[in-house]
This record gives C-alpha cells, sequence and structure tokens, in this order.
C-alpha cells in the first residue's frame, strides 16, 4: 500500500492536503472501512511531510469520524458509518442558521427536479415500495431513530427513480448534511406528522406521473420541514 498510492505533497497547507489526499483514497475505495494506515513514520516518509504534520491530519480526521487512533496499534480507517460522520455535521448545523438556510436551499433547487424527472420514469414495483415507506414511517412515527430511516430511504429511492446519474451524485454529495439536518428537526413530532402528509402527496403525485405535481409537493415538503421546524 505504501508508495505511489499515498504520493507527496507540497509544502503549503500541509496537513489540509494530507486530509484531502486521505478522503480522496477512501472515496476511491484504495482504504476501506477498518483497514489500517501504515505506521506513522513510514508513511509521513512516503508521502514527504514532517511526522508533526502528518499527526495533525489524522487527529482532524479523528474529529470529523473518518479515522480512529487506536493507542499501541496505530490508526484506521473508522467504520464510516452514517450516525458518525455526521456528528459533526450536526453541531456545525447548530451554530449558525447559515447552513441550515443554505442546505435547503440547495434542495429546494434540485429536488423537486428530481421528483418531477421520477414521476415520468417511475415503474409500479418503485410506487408500491413508496407506499411501503409511507406507511412504515407511519407506524413508526413515535420513533425518531426508525422515522428517520424510512425518510433517508424514501428520498434515495426517488432519487434512483429519477434515472439520473449526475444528480444523484450532487444529492449524494450533500447526503451527510441532509442527514444532519433530518436529526436536528426530526426529534420534533410535529416535523415527523408533517413529512408523513407531505410523503403521501408526493408518492400521489408520482402514481399519478404527474411530473409537475410531484414537483411541488416536494418543494412544499421542504418549504414544511424547515418552516415547522424552526417554529417548534
Amino acid at each position: 500500500m505504501v508508495g505511489p498510492l499515498f504520493g507527496t505533497v507540497t509544502r503549503e497547507a500541509v496537513p489540509q492536503q494530507i486530509v484531502s489526499r486521505l478522503l480522496d483514497l477512501i472515496q476511491q475505495r484504495h482504504l476501506g472501512p477498518g483497514d489500517r494506515l501504515p505506521a506513522e513514520r513510514e508513511l509521513a516518509a512516503t508521502m514527504g511531510v514532517s511526522r508533526s504534520s502528518l499527526r495533525e491530519a489524522l487527529r482532524a480526521l479523528t474529529v470529523l469520524g473518518v479515522c480512529e487512533m487506536r493507542h499501541g496499534t496505530g490508526t484506521y480507517v473508522s467504520s464510516l458509518q452514517p450516525d458518525l460522520l455526521v456528528r459533526p455535521l450536526s453541531f456545525v448545523l447548530s451554530l449558525s442558521d447559515g447552513g441550515f438556510d443554505q442546505l435547503f436551499e440547495a434542495r429546494r433547487v434540485v429536488e423537486p427536479a428530481i421528483a418531477a424527472l421520477a414521476a415520468a420514469r417511475i415503474d409500479d414495483a418503485t410506487l408500491d415500495r413508496l407506499d411501503a415507506l409511507v406507511t412504515r414511517a407511519d407506524a413508526v412515527i413515535e420513533n425518531a431513530d426508525a422515522f428517520l430511516v424510512a425518510d433517508v430511504e424514501l428520498h434515495d429511492v426517488i432519487r434512483e427513480a429519477a434515472g439520473n446519474a449526475i444528480l444523484g451524485r450532487f444529492m449524494e454529495s450533500i447526503h451527510a448534511l441532509g442527514l444532519a439536518s433530518r436529526q436536528a428537526t426530526g426529534t420534533k413530532r410535529v416535523v415527523r406528522d408533517q413529512s408523513v402528509e407531505d410523503h403521501r402527496e408526493i408518492v400521489a403525485a408520482l402514481r399519478a406521473r404527474d411530473g409537475a405535481g410531484a414537483s411541488d409537493a416536494m418543494r412544499r415538503h421542504l418549504d414544511n420541514v424547515e418552516r415547522v421546524g424552526r417554529a417548534s
């Protein structure tokens, strides 16, 4: 693993570059959950950086939940479970309304368009799956964590049904932030009640193959979640 895979970095903003390089390796599947990184001395020499810069980068990745530094055994890629990775993002969103506002702004631009595409391309089996997810969400509405799982899956199924890889990739890129915002608002029962009602309207429009209606229903849903989440 040591060698060209990790590469060398330039002297400017060294820790940030190390972080970026290691994240790239994880995204490209060269490193996966539970993988052990090379020994600190070896990795620093391979990347052409000081051990202090490497340690700073590894500490940052540990704070982000991407790596685990185990005393006596080395540094490992974490499980990369969403709940672990989303913790720092939840904290960032809690510090100001700016990140929350911009996230919903981005979702309002993209998700209604995804819903419109899905209305034209969705099949009956997928519609039945969406109906089952709405039913499941309603059944577990008292359990915020279980509701979150059904909520995320419903939006993912609609994204897949749209059949647009570029829009899908964009949504994947903000998936962790979306999960963080859902964890922040989904603790409120009134938000979960509103979401179930909204999801029913979205699925009804999709079943009618009504692109404009699906787009409008998705936009209303995002507006409602943001509004109710702030008010409650």
